[in-house]
């Protein structure tokens, strides 16, 4: 069952090829069902949200469209990892989800549920055939997938955002250093942002920032900033 799901996963169509499974092979449904029942909810999972247009099972598989589209000429291992850290990004909003009052309208939010997801990849990437090190990685990008949201091109004083600078990046690859070479996972999470925002409402999207920072990042060297600071 793993390798149909990996199949499904990294096929050129996730979307088509996993509800195919899914909805006609009655093993392979029961085997989600039971190793990851939380799809079974995200499947459920409305999102009355401007940002989005599918509900969260949908949301989730159009990323690991965007993911594969994105990552086509990596190695079949990083494809994989890369793929299921899409998978994994947002099982864990059903758990998470409130409706509240926003500009008068009543919308759906999933907070902190990056940190909900993170606990599901943790406990079920060893059961299809993850190592503790790819565990790891998967657990981190799937932890911090959301934080282009809280970084801005200019300064601000909202205590809950950052603004991105040479700073910050050096910040978060020695976070990301914890588990791999920070600078490339640090790529691969903007790539799993670039993921995300492909699946949203397209009408709200705005790859700007991603655009900059992924600039900025190519062009940063850590020996060189650690010697600029002192």
């Amino acid at each position: 069952m793993i390798s149909l799901l990996d199949k499904c996963l990294l096929s050129e169509n996730p979307v088509e090829y996993f509800y195919h499974g899914y909805n006609l092979i009655p093993q392979f449904r029961d085997w989600i069902s039971k190793t990851i029942p939380e799809v079974a909810l995200c499947e459920k999972q409305k999102q009355n949200n401007p940002w989005h247009k599918y509900n969260v099972l949908g949301h989730i598989l159009h990323s690991v469209k965007a993911m594969n589209e994105l990552s086509k000429k990596f190695p079949k291992n990083c494809r994989r990892m890369l793929a299921y850290a899409m998978f994994f990004h947002d099982l864990g909003k059903p758990a998470c989800h409130i409706v509240r009052q926003k500009q008068g309208k009543m919308i759906d939010s999933f907070f902190n549920h990056n940190i909900e997801s993170a606990r599901i990849a943790r406990e079920k990437l060893p059961l299809l055939g993850f190592s503790k090190g790819e565990v790891a990685i998967i657990e981190k990008l799937v932890f911090k997938h959301d934080i282009f949201m809280f970084i801005k091109p200019y300064p601000t004083t909202n205590k809950h955002w950052r603004v991105l600078s040479k700073k910050l990046i050096f910040e978060e690859i020695q976070d990301l250093d914890e588990v791999g070479d920070g600078k490339q996972l640090l790529k691969f999470l903007v790539m799993i942002g670039r993921a995300d925002n492909m699946a949203q409402n397209e009408t709200m999207t705005d790859l700007s920032l991603l655009d900059k920072f992924d600039k900025m990042l190519e062009e940063f060297d850590s020996v060189r900033y650690e010697k600029e600071r002192i």
